[in-house]
């Protein structure tokens, strides 16, 4: 099974099955809680249906288990797993609290330092530590390091792809083509099974986007963001690309970025950088339709993705 086959069969049964997700998440009352703080045009969102990340988990479940079995997709697909846990119960905590506000982000955090640590155990268990160093060739990350870096990595990609879904199509849409490439290194280094995994998440996001377009008919929610940026790690690790996942999903990055740096702005000096963070609110609050700023984002992370294959030039592995 190649992972192109796999990507359409996962855009094909994700695009078939959202729209009951949609009328089952809407009489569970699974609606989006908008923040107060927000956008104003975000708030004729408020109710639509959300934790659609519940379907990422199911389709790649279900095609693991048809297409794939191999370590490496296992390794993903507990990583999409225990973030898309993670989420469920943010979800639920935001809805059923009635404000967005899900759980606390020190335990959050704290969660998400945890998974990362686990997953770095288990990547130096099953084998997985192997990476591209930057202009040096293939080196191994070696014992606790391994359980460190993924950690951070966990936490700072889980966070990241979180952010940035703030605007209809924007996340998912930058999340299929950083999977996408992630896949199509699988395959420059002679490895297609790495690379199913991958293209499965790539293909439901595409699914997905039908929904997810301006205007949403469903979010992913924290179940989703947090499940994907999770198992992006995961896909990096297996891949060999850990260290050039920050240029690879560089529009995730600067969507974080911005936050920092609008909030320590704002603790040293009382001003703001920009007029609202993340950055998508910024232009959204200037005056931009959520369709272009989408478009904009998802060219980013073409660029981006296009420079991360040019230089880290992935060939076969061992």
């Amino acid at each position: 099974m190649t992972p192109l086959i796999v990507f359409v069969a996962a855009l094909v049964v994700s695009a078939l099955v959202f729209p009951a997700a949609i009328g089952r998440l809407a009489r569970a009352r699974m609606g989006q809680q908008i923040r107060e703080e927000g956008p104003a045009a975000h708030h004729a969102k408020a109710g639509t249906p959300t934790a659609g990340g519940i379907v990422f988990l199911v389709v790649a479940l279900v095609l693991y288990l048809v297409t794939d079995r191999s370590l490496a997709g296992a390794f993903v697909l507990i990583a999409l797993a225990l973030g898309g846990a993670l989420g469920f119960v943010d979800d639920f905590a935001a809805i059923r609290g009635g404000r967005n506000l899900g759980l606390k982000a020190r335990y959050k955090i704290v969660i998400q330092l945890a998974t990362g640590a686990l997953l770095g155990f288990l990547a130096l268990r099953w084998g997985l530590t192997s990476q591209l160093v930057p202009f040096d060739g293939r080196h191994p990350i070696g014992g606790a390091w391994m359980i460190l870096v993924t950690a951070l990595a966990v936490a700072a990609g889980s966070n990241a792809f979180n952010l940035t879904d703030g605007s209809d199509g924007l996340a998912a849409g930058a999340g299929a083509i950083s999977f996408g490439a992630l896949a199509l290194v699988a395959l420059l280094q002679h490895h297609p099974s790495i690379g199913l995994m991958p293209a499965i998440l790539a293909g439901c996001l595409v699914g997905f986007l039908f929904y997810n377009l301006f205007p949403a008919r469903i979010f992913m929610g924290d179940t989703g963001s947090l499940a994907l940026g999770t198992a992006m790690v995961a896909a990096a690790i297996t891949t060999g690309f850990l260290w050039y996942l920050p240029l690879l999903a560089l529009v995730f990055v600067v969507e974080t970025i911005s936050v920092i740096a609008q909030v320590a702005s704002f603790k040293m000096t009382g001003k703001r950088i920009i007029r609202m963070s993340p950055l998508h609110n910024h232009l959204i609050v200037s005056g931009w339709n959520e369709m272009p700023i989408a478009l904009y984002f998802w060219a980013g992370s073409l660029v981006a993705a296009a420079l991360a294959l040019a230089l880290a030039r992935p060939g076969p592995a061992a």
